[in-house]
Parts: C-alpha cells; sequence; structure tokens
C-alpha cells in the first residue's frame, strides 16, 4: 500500500491496487477531495460503506478513504452520494430534463414565449384557452368574457383581487371542467375578472386565464425554462386514470396517437416502424410509430438504452438530484399561501424576492430600491396590470445575487408595491421576473418547493 494526503499511517487516505475502469469518467465528474491536512486528490467516487469511501483515481486505480480523513464539505458530500446518482452519471448524463420527467409519469407541454411571460393552452368545459403560467398569481383566473364564451355560470362581483397596479372586482364561477391535456379538475369555483381593466382603451387581452399556483400546485408542476415546457402530474387531477400517490406509476408516461387515442405506459422495445409498450397493467401492445402524435413520435424515435436504465436503475432520484447531478444550483423556497419566496442579495444586501412567472419583467418595490442603494429615475413609466396602471422609474441594480449567480448593471422599473396596504411593511424587495429567469434558464418544482438556476 501507499501513503496519500497524509504524514502518517494512521491519517493517510489508503490506495488499494485496484483494475483501472472500464469507462473513463467525464472531466467533470472529478471532485477535489481535501484531506484534513489540507493535502488534494481529484478523484471519483464509486462506493462507500458506513465508515469510508472508495475514490477512482486519474490514474485509473482505487483508494478506500475513512470518513474522519476528509474535510467537512467531502464528509457531508459522501453522505449524501448513492450508487444511483453514479449511475446516473455514467448512463443517463444524456437524457434531457424533459425525458427525465416523462419517465416519471408527467405530461410536458411547450409553452409559448410573448416577450418574457409565458402561456400554454387548455380547455373549460369544451372552450379552448390560452392561459397565461403566473407563479405570483395565488389562485388561477379566468377572463370575464372567456367565462361567458364557455356558458360558465358566474357570480356575483363581490370580490376583490390585487395585481402590481391596483386592485379589481372579481366573481366566484362555477366550472364544470377545466383541463391541461389529460389533467382535468370537475367541479370546480374559479374567481373571474376583467382582465382588460389596465389595459389602454380598445386593447385586447391576449390571453383567456391565468395558471396560478394553486392548480400548478395541485398538479406538483415543473416549469423549464431551459427547455421551454411545464409539466403536469395529470395522475393528481379529478381526471386521473392511475390511483393518486401509486409509486409504481413514476415508470410510466402519456401517449397519445393521432386517432386521440391515450396510453400510459413505457417503451420495453421498439423497431424502426413499431414502439411495444408496457401500460400500466401489465399488458403489451404494439403501436406503429407512425401513428402517434410528433411529440411522441420523437420521444419513441429516440428512447433508448439510457431510458430503460434510468427507469431500472436510477428511478428513485428526486428532481432536486437530477438537476443537482447537471450542475443547477438548488435553493429552497419559502411558500406564505401560493406564493414563493427565495433569499438573495441587492447590493450586497440581505433580501428577499417573490418569484414571478407572470411578471414580464423583474419589479422592485420603491421603498426598498431606495433604501438598497438602487439609482431609481423619473416616475414617468408604468406598470400594468389587474388594478389598472401606476407609476414607476427606471432602476439601475448595480449587483443582484441569488446563490452563485450574479447579475450586475440591470435595469427594471421600480413602483410602489405596498400602496395598498402602506401601514404594513413588505416582507421582500420586489419580484423576480421571467427575464432574469429566462437569463438564468430556471426550473420551478412545486412538489420539492425549489427553484433551480445555472448561469451558463
Amino acid at each position: 500500500m501507499k501513503r496519500l494526503l497524509g504524514p502518517t499511517a494512521a491519517a493517510a487516505l489508503l490506495l488499494l491496487t485496484g483494475h483501472a475502469s472500464a469507462q473513463p469518467p467525464a472531466e467533470g465528474d472529478y471532485r477535489d477531495f481535501k484531506g484534513i491536512n489540507g493535502k488534494i486528490i481529484q478523484a471519483v467516487m464509486i462506493d462507500k460503506t458506513a465508515d469510508s469511501a472508495t475514490l477512482l483515481l486519474r490514474n485509473g486505480q482505487r483508494a478506500n478513504v475513512v470518513f474522519t480523513n476528509l474535510s467537512s464539505d467531502d464528509q457531508a458530500y459522501i453522505t449524501a452520494w448513492s450508487k444511483e446518482k453514479a449511475a446516473f452519471l455514467q448512463k443517463c448524463r444524456s437524457l434531457t430534463i424533459r425525458q427525465l420527467l416523462e419517465l416519471r409519469g408527467y405530461e410536458s407541454f411547450a409553452f409559448r414565449l410573448q416577450g418574457n411571460s409565458i402561456f400554454m393552452d387548455g380547455k373549460v368545459k369544451e372552450k379552448p384557452g390560452s392561459f397565461l403560467i403566473d407563479t405570483g398569481a395565488g389562485t388561477s383566473l379566468l377572463h370575464l368574457q372567456y367565462a361567458k364564451d364557455a356558458t360558465c355560470e358566474i357570480g356575483e362581483m363581490t370580490e376583490t383581487i390585487y395585481g402590481v397596479a391596483g386592485e379589481a372586482k372579481a366573481a366566484w364561477t362555477d366550472v364544470p371542467t377545466i383541463s391541461f391535456g389529460e389533467s382535468v379538475f370537475k367541479g370546480t369555483k374559479i374567481l373571474t375578472t376583467d382582465l382588460t381593466n389596465g389595459l389602454e382603451e380598445g386593447e385586447k387581452v391576449g390571453y383567456d386565464g391565468i395558471l396560478g399556483a394553486d392548480i400548478m400546485t395541485a398538479l406538483e408542476a415543473v416549469i423549464s425554462y431551459p427547455e421551454r415546457r411545464i409539466f403536469l402530474l395529470p395522475g393528481k387531477s379529478h381526471g386521473a386514470d392511475v390511483p393518486q400517490g401509486d409509486p409504481t406509476t413514476m415508470a410510466f408516461r402519456l401517449f397519445k396517437t393521432t386517432s386521440n387515442q391515450t396510453y400510459r405506459g413505457k417503451v420495453e422495445s421498439k423497431t424502426p416502424t413499431v414502439a411495444t409498450l408496457q401500460l400500466v397493467d401489465g399488458k403489451n401492445i404494439q403501436v406503429p410509430i407512425s401513428n402517434f402524435i410528433p411529440d411522441d413520435a420523437k420521444y419513441v424515435t429516440n428512447w433508448s438504452e439510457a431510458s430503460a436504465f434510468f427507469l431500472q436503475h436510477c428511478r428513485s432520484l428526486t428532481i432536486q438530484e437530477l438537476l443537482m447531478l447537471r450542475k443547477y444550483q438548488s435553493f429552497q423556497y419559502e411558500r406564505k399561501g401560493n406564493h414563493i419566496f427565495v433569499d438573495g442579495t441587492l447590493n450586497d444586501n440581505k433580501v428577499t424576492y417573490m418569484i414571478d412567472t407572470g411578471a414580464d419583467t423583474s419589479l422592485l418595490h420603491l421603498k426598498e430600491a431606495i433604501d438598497n442603494g438602487c439609482e431609481v429615475g423619473p416616475m414617468d413609466e408604468f406598470v400594468r396590470g389587474i388594478g389598472g396602471k401606476a407609476p414607476a422609474g427606471v432602476t439601475t441594480i448595480k449587483k443582484l445575487t441569488m446563490g452563485e449567480a450574479v447579475l450586475t448593471n440591470r435595469k427594471v422599473l421600480a413602483t410602489d408595491l405596498n400602496r395598498l396596504s402602506a401601514e404594513k411593511d413588505l416582507d421582500y424587495v420586489g419580484l423576480f421576473g421571467a427575464d432574469f429567469m429566462r437569463e438564468l434558464d430556471a426550473v420551478i418544482t412545486y412538489r420539492e418547493k425549489r427553484i433551480f438556476l445555472i448561469q451558463r
């Protein structure tokens, strides 16, 4: 045996002569492990016991390392490490976020961008509509005219809803069904308001409703800016055809055909023209690949052994673990009602932001912008939204951070976000909007209550 990193045998990392790995790790897989004496060794972790870890060194040999001979950071890393994570990095690295989520039973939808705002299609009863995906909306909303066109029963306009520009009247509306793909809610009540409130005279609303945090929470939504998709779990809705909470359903996804048939299953095998699906009930069916809708035909065509390996060996990895393995930063967000908040800094001061995909651009509360040293220009601009419009000023942020992500010299608007309850101070500085989330390739998960960012 040969001594590594330590001056004495008791403090040494012990190198066990072993065979070289058949598949050398990728460069990004190597980690700098630091001994308690400060020495560094570059290696990839490949196994562990209750008190030691096995590392694969750059020369292809293996080192058996006692936990207590390593730094506290390395000990925490080893504690969190699992063979599933290692298997994922070795065999499943090529899988996209979309593939990973669809393999876990999510239905995915491409969202449309208008400016930085994101939209998807849905239906109220059988009336198609366009919905703004808005994490900043505590509840979903329907546009008044759309609810009328869908022949919903609309109550009295006795409710009040609040937006960045003020307040507006709303009514509880009986909605027999609201659906997004295979996710269906039956017999619900949703607030309805006139979404033209706040627009210029004669300007039309570009969407029919708002998909808010209430429905996204229920469907354990995942919003992925890098892939421009939103993912929903149909099994969490009223229209679920799979028992809610059944862990076996995580292995299955939804497949749709051009003849409007839907199958919940997984690919068992395929030929160039035919896919064999194993359904939830254990039966196998064969479907010509040309019969699938384009997205699903592409999925089947691209299906690989990596997908099958993931289902067999890595299925229990959480979304957090999957994204962390892809070098994302992870932030646990705080949920207040249906709104979500994450800590960061503003000009080196510790602050809290509300995460708001419905905000086309980020927006600061005027008082907080001034108190945190931002340069606020004349209040000759306007912000618009539910409740009308409100004056705002162009504001320069010298530095904003969230974790390791750093944004410098950015211009946003600042307005009084607290005009309706001036006697109370806001407990956040403003809205971390869709502009910054697009730039940082954000992924937002409702099940794990996390936001993930990566600075390319």
